[in-house]
């Protein structure tokens, strides 16, 4: 048994929380004494209940800054409140998830530290010594060309919590005006300005031209919700009927994912959506979407639930949804075959077994000299950060990696 703090970045609703809790379970099953900690800016979110209904135990750390302020190399508060939680528990491992509690947990401890970063990328600032934890294998890759001891565990799913008949969409149907004869488009999501926005948004403005019978519900909360609703009013406007629904975050979204009759979704959702035998167009940024299907799986595996940019000549989310939407007999064969695959690749158990070995690894693995590390870890970051692209290129060499063996 391992004594492992595992660090959520924040508690609102979203595929890194929800993967981070499922796995916490799952390493708690194995025998490991898990606590879970977490910080938040003000009212802690739903994610919070949800820990403890798994019967873990949950310590919140309050902090007005929800990740490092620019060129810092971390949040001091947060930094010593994790030190002083690994103290009191007698933590021998910490997890954190994405990289501002990351940072946090080096700089606060001195334990082994193992990171998850759901991101599209890597910060080459991280030290290298540190495993992280990526969702693609396209991002693993690529960090450890540049020499991040990095592993692979992609999203998992909990395909017996979310499996069709597992919970009653029908009453979520009803709950929300939606018709039997009407098709239900569903997206759960976090709602970021930075990433998912912009995939809603296209999602809206197909409903002028996808017919009287469809529907968008959107599930989830964030800081671009109240923009979204304002663009979804405006569409519900325009077309006279309401079209689009706005459910805002649900602590269980599992009966939204089980209404469903063709979903949009990346990362983790995109997962859940399949798990749930359903139909599923994914979505990314500057206009990318793609439908899952037989014929897109060699990029989805390499690449993972996401994609930025489409190609000349290539169907945007209006085509895909019409296409989709028209089809209602190709549903059931498109969800069986993506219930299959998340059930043989993508489950639970496979990715907990994963995460225990890195954890070995990670304990086993020689500590180093803390300090420099911890010194070429700020310079790193604050040189990506505040430098112009050329200086960064010339000063980089010059700090050597962010590794030197340390153990953080």
């Amino acid at each position: 048994m391992t004594r492992i703090l595992v660090g959520l970045h924040h508690l609102e609703l979203g595929g890194s929380q929800l993967n981070a809790l499922d796995l916490a379970t799952s390493v708690r099953d194995l025998g490991h004494d898990v606590h879970v900690f977490a910080t938040h800016t003000a009212k802690p979110g739903p994610v919070a209940d949800l820990v403890r209904d798994r019967g873990l135990p949950l310590t919140l750390i309050r902090h007005r800054l929800v990740r490092t302020r620019r060129a810092m190399p971390c949040r001091p508060a947060v930094a010593r409140e994790i030190g002083r939680l690994a103290r009191e528990k007698g933590a021998e491992l910490v997890h954190s998830y994405e990289y501002p509690l990351i940072l946090d947990a080096f700089y606060g401890t001195r334990l082994p530290l193992v990171g998850t970063v759901y991101a599209m990328g890597v910060p080459s600032w991280i030290p290298r010594h540190v495993p992280v934890v990526a969702g693609t294998a396209a991002i693993a890759d690529e960090a450890r060309a540049r020499g991040q001891w990095a592993e692979l565990i992609e999203p998992p799913v909990n395909t017996d919590l979310d499996a069709p008949g597992a919970v009653d969409g029908a009453a979520f149907r009803a709950e929300y005006g939606i018709a039997p004869r009407e098709v239900a488009v569903v997206v759960v999501s976090r709602l970021e300005p930075d990433m998912k926005a912009e995939g809603v948004e296209r999602a809206m403005d197909a409903l002028r031209v996808l017919g009287q019978r469809v529907r968008l519900v959107v599930v989830g909360d964030g800081p671009s919700y109240e923009a979204l609703a304002r663009r979804g009013a405006r569409v519900n406007a325009e077309l006279g009927r309401h079209a689009v629904v706005m459910t805002g975050a649900l602590a269980d979204p599992r009966p939204a994912y089980a209404a469903a009759d063709v979903t949009l979704g990346m990362g983790g959702s995109a997962l859940r959506a399949m798990s749930f035998a359903k139909p599923l167009i994914v979505l990314g940024v500057r206009g990318f979407a793609k439908p899952m299907n037989p014929g897109t799986w060699d990029y989805f595996q390499t690449h993972g639930f996401f994609g930025s940019g489409l190609a000349p000549g290539e169907p945007d989310l209006t085509a895909h949804l019409a296409e989709l939407v028209a089809a209602p007999k190709r549903w059931a064969e498109l969800g069986a075959w993506s219930r299959d695959l998340v059930v043989g690749r993508y489950g639970l158990a496979a990715a907990a077994a994963t995460l225990d070995d890195v954890y070995r690894r990670a304990l086993a693995a020689p500590a180093g000299a803390w300090l420099p590390v911890a010194a070429r870890t700020a310079a790193h970051r604050a040189a990506a950060e505040v430098a112009p692209v050329g200086l960064r290129a010339r000063i980089r060499p010059l700090l050597g990696p962010s590794s030197g063996g340390a153990r953080a």
